[in-house]
């Protein structure tokens, strides 16, 4: 997170975070980066300060997770999820209950396939590779195998791996139970979900991203220099096809936007 008096900028990743954080605490002297990808906490949540987020496009998003795992392998955490058995109950402690969701959890880890997961992360180029890869992180039958929280979510039933994350970042922390004890059993209840318990007031497109920092800066009164912020490069750029649609066809674009509908109606993608 990067925070100061006036604002608190929570990161998604791959929407852009560190390019954004650099060019926050550049711009804001008084205020401080914590860890990347921090939870908030109930002092920020119940203060005055202006709450920032960043969104991608949910297909470019999807290219480029898998790409930064191909390039940073054991790195990058989902990489390391479906490569390893992750089979610690210690890592589900933080969910009450649900035992039998996380027996599953646990016993999925035995028959995942290792050495394939890991070949689908070989080459960044791949597009055969990514669609397979797709296909594991939002087909309903393989989400099991993910070894995280995800996997055991009821909403995975409905929900992509995108909303998912973008909900444990955006959505206030008293509510997030509500993702694991059946409450939210339907797209229009994650809608009422989302509107009622999203703290974020204002998006950051990666797209835009340049131009809607400087809106927020002229919207929150904090003098920057514009065009040396126009003029700065991108940071963490993973290796990948220029085309991000080349990479899928037509089951994987349905897929996605199946799973990830919240995204591509609330940010109009």
């Amino acid at each position: 997170m990067f925070i100061s008096d006036k604002l608190c900028f929570l990161e998604l990743g791959k929407t852009g975070c560190s390019y954004i954080r650099e060019i926050l605490s550049q711009n804001i002297q008084q205020g401080v980066l914590t860890h990347i990808h921090d939870t908030i906490n109930d002092n920020l949540l119940n203060s005055n300060r202006f709450f920032l987020g960043s969104i991608r496009n949910t297909f470019d998003w999807y290219v480029s997770l898998w790409a930064f795992g191909c390039f940073k392998k054991k790195k990058d955490p989902l990489y390391s999820n479906l490569t390893s058995r992750r089979i610690n109950p210690f890592r589900l402690s933080s969910i009450n209950k649900n035992y039998l969701k996380k027996t599953k959890f646990i016993s999925n880890q035995f028959f995942k396939d290792i050495d394939n997961n890991k070949k689908l992360y070989s080459d960044p180029l791949n597009i055969n590779n990514f669609r397979e890869w797709i296909k594991i992180i939002l087909k309903k039958k393989n989400k099991d195998q993910l070894g995280e929280h995800y996997a055991i979510s009821n909403t995975n039933k409905f929900i992509g791996y995108m909303t998912f994350h973008y909900l444990l970042r955006f959505i206030n922390p008293s509510k997030l139970y509500m993702l694991f004890n059946n409450e939210i059993g339907t797209y229009e209840d994650l809608k009422s979900f989302d509107k009622k318990s999203n703290f974020i007031k204002s998006i950051v497109r990666f797209e835009n991203i340049d131009q809607d920092l400087l809106k927020i800066f002229n919207q929150l009164n904090i003098q920057v220099d514009e065009e040396k912020i126009l003029q700065k490069k991108p940071v963490n750029k993973s290796i990948r096809l220029r085309d991000t649609m080349s990479y899928y066809d037509n089951e994987t674009i349905n897929i996605v936007r199946q799973n990830d509908s919240l995204i591509f109606e609330k940010y109009k993608y």
